[in-house]
């Protein structure tokens, strides 16, 4: 028995002939993927320009730390609220270096900011201002060496997300300076 031509399908319009019983789900499919191609194509050239305006917006929207998004005055006071907040308990060195890089590279200036604001002081936790916590973060920041800007970093969260922590300037500088080598087994005559 043809599963198609059982009672199950009485609206579909299927004969009681074999040939049409057999034809009618290729034409249909046929019909329905033209229908879905042609919708594609569609959405695809309608939404092409309103699709491109926003993610050409949202990558305008962020930036790298290293574009200088942070001014030398929030770094100043964000060290400031390093000394009198976090240099009792923490070194500047759990903050720079590999185990920054480690730890925030490839994350966005939010990340190390919430974990900072949920986790620090330990005593406290949360107890200092919000932009406290943006200001220390911009420390951490010129601490890596990333350069300052004119603007301060934004204190709002999305603000914050649009902020992407690449490598620090200095992290590839020995690739500008290195010299290049020669094989170890080979030898040059003078």
């Amino acid at each position: 028995m043809n599963i198609l031509s059982d009672d199950r399908f009485p609206a579909a319009g299927l004969a009681a002939n074999s040939n049409s019983v057999q034809r009618f789900p290729v034409m249909a499919f046929d019909r329905f993927m033209g229908r879905l191609a042609l919708c594609g194509v569609a959405a695809l050239v309608l939404g092409a320009p309103v699709g491109a305006q926003d993610s050409a917006a949202a990558a305008a929207a962020e930036r790298t730390a290293t574009s200088g998004v942070f001014s030398p005055e929030q770094a100043t006071r964000g060290e400031g609220v390093y000394k009198t907040s976090c240099q009792s308990c923490h070194a500047k060195t759990e903050y720079t270096g590999d185990k920054f890089k480690t730890s925030w590279v490839s994350k966005s200036a939010y990340d190390i900011f919430n974990v900072i604001r949920t986790q620090m002081p330990e005593d406290n936790p949360g107890s200092l201002e919000r932009q406290e916590y943006v200001d220390v973060v911009a420390y951490i920041f010129s601490l890596n060496a990333y350069p300052a800007g004119s603007g301060d970093l934004p204190a709002d969260d999305d603000g914050l997300k649009k902020v992407k922590i690449d490598n620090p300037p200095g992290a590839l500088a020995f690739l500008r300076t290195a010299r290049p080598m020669a094989h170890p087994r080979v030898t040059f005559r003078k």
